[in-house]
């Protein structure tokens, strides 16, 4: 009698934990060897990773458990990193997946057909490994064969620019601006059937969660959409249930209304080099071009992008384009010890006062630098990020428009 009630217990407790819901992923295919450390890793913030899971392979399989507040975008890494002493043959393969509480499986091939994977981007696409079960992985399956191919063909310039800017030195001033000027819109327009794909999504599954994410990374880069397209997003996912991600993605909502592409730019209260304290508006004269310059004296590629800026300023008269340096020095003497070495012949302006500091930080989302920012003649932001040479192709487009 006491042993029937255990097992009632016992059941009503299995009961109680599926009610609870969580997820499980389990994974059994050829190549996957005894002692391999699998790992299920939420990377959201492809810099901050957060382990949710880890299990060793056993008997030729694993399972990973656990439970999801909110849906997340993750990655499994498979390694052989404990069998083999030859760091060369060191593997860490394995795929993307949308988590929810769901029982899944990962399916492959075989565990060389999993791909590579840095931060969020898998290197290779060798066989067909994929995460199965549950409504929300077959659309994410779906999201992602619609845009790997188009990922894949805006890879192909942006690792040429990459590579140019890394190797900067080893091109000729022509070669380089040739290189550029091929490479960076081809970019561009790349990354345009990207974005309209993902829209596409979007649309398609208005009530999805993971709508809600990537209206999430379309919004995080700030003064790339235009004001209609926000407005889109948010009547599309406005029906979107997700306690965790629903309130930050309407709070990011809510500070996009500064930082759409074609806003006016916030004005701001700063410091000039003698100490004056005047406004941002004081500097930037309608009717010209003007770059916003958001710089520290402590900040290498702030310091390595100043000889491109003064080439552009030097090329063209003040009556089309200007230049404002904007510090966020926290110290005045280091600020004024950079002014005398980088000898910078436009306005130069610092945030000096906390006020300053939140108004960058809430208006322009200025998170780290260098930011270069475009403000045309109306006061409209047209350019935003951190690349003088993409700045200066945007410039003499719009000037040739």
């Amino acid at each position: 009698m006491r042993q029937l009630y255990y097992i009632v217990v016992a059941l009503l407790l299995c009961g109680a934990c599926d009610k609870q819901g969580g997820y499980v992923i389990r994974g059994s295919f050829p190549g996957l060897k005894d002692g391999m450390i699998v790992k299920l890793n939420q990377i959201e913030d492809p810099f901050n990773e957060i382990n949710l899971s880890i299990d060793t392979v056993r008997n030729g399989q694993f399972e990973l458990k656990g439970v999801t507040p909110s849906p997340v975008f993750c990655k499994i890494t498979i390694s052989n990193k404990d069998l083999v002493t030859d760091k060369k043959e060191i593997k860490n393969n394995g795929t993307l997946l949308f988590l929810d509480n769901s029982k899944m499986e990962l399916q492959a091939e075989h565990y060389d057909s999993l791909s590579y994977i840095i931060f969020m981007h898998p290197l290779s696409t060798r066989g067909k490994a994929k995460v199965t079960g549950g409504p929300l992985q077959t659309e994410f399956n779906h999201y992602r064969e619609v845009l790997q191919p188009l990922e894949a063909d805006t890879d192909i310039p942006s690792s040429k620019l990459l590579e140019a800017r890394f190797y900067k030195h080893q091109y000729s001033p022509e070669e380089y601006s040739k290189l550029y000027e091929e490479q960076y819109p081809l970019l561009l327009s790349r990354q345009a059937k990207v974005d309209a794909a993902r829209m596409d999504f979007i649309r398609q599954y208005p009530t999805s969660p993971l709508s809600l994410y990537i209206a999430e990374t379309l919004i995080n880069t700030e003064f790339s959409r235009t004001k209609e397209e926000l407005e889109e997003l948010s009547r599309i996912t406005a029906h979107v249930e997700d306690s965790v991600r629903k309130p930050r993605f309407l709070k990011r909502m809510e500070l996009a209304q500064f930082q759409y592409k074609g806003v006016i730019y916030t004005d701001l209260s700063l410091e000039t080099p003698t100490g004056e304290n005047v406004k941002l508006s004081e500097h930037i004269q309608p009717g010209r071009y003007t770059i916003l310059d958001f710089w520290a004296s402590w900040c290498g590629p702030c310091k390595a992008a100043i000889p491109s800026i003064k080439k552009l300023y030097n090329e063209y008269s003040r009556e089309m384009l200007d230049v404002i340096s904007v510090s966020v020095d926290e110290k005045n003497a280091d600020w004024q010890k950079a002014l005398k070495e980088e000898k910078m012949e436009w306005a130069q302006l610092r945030a000096a006062q906390r006020e300053s500091m939140m108004e960058l930080s809430f208006k322009y989302n200025l998170l780290s630098i260098p930011r270069l920012m475009l403000v045309d003649p109306e006061g409209k932001v047209v350019f935003s990020g951190n690349d003088a040479d993409a700045l200066r192709l945007t410039f003499k487009q719009l000037v040739r428009e």
